[in-house]
């Protein structure tokens, strides 16, 4: 009985861990015109590449730490995401007008997707 006890318990902490609740954006570098990197929608101009560093916020007491995270985008040939220098740094750029949506994987399972506009570069 007490081996059955301690396996539920091993059970249930495993299942113990962070819930994704939302993800924020924080702008690493200037752009030579502005970029809008929110976690509801994205906004960038083709040919600008826009540094950002991702944070993780959970709906639960647990908080993320080292989980995995990856940014990807639906269609690369609206946008490119690829990993940045540091941890959860991304390098977001506009390849082509039009729209695509931004993929969040949290432990290699898709989260949430967020809006992205690619706009005409300014003149």
């Amino acid at each position: 009985m007490k081996r059955l006890a301690l396996a539920l318990l091993a059970a249930l902490a495993a299942g113990c861990g962070p819930r994704y609740q939302s993800i924020t954006f924080t702008l690493l570098n200037n752009t030579p015109v502005p970029v809008v990197v929110d976690d509801d929608a994205i906004e960038i101009p083709v040919g600008i590449a826009a540094s950002i560093k991702a944070t993780l916020h959970s709906s639960s007491m647990i908080e993320y730490d080292q989980e995995a995270l990856d940014l990807d985008s639906q269609d690369r040939g609206v946008l490119a995401a690829d990993p940045g220098p540091g941890a959860r740094t991304f390098v977001l750029t506009g390849v082509a007008v039009g729209e695509t949506c931004l993929s969040v994987e949290v432990e290699f399972a898709e989260e949430d997707c967020i809006p992205v506009r690619v706009t005409a570069a300014p003149p």
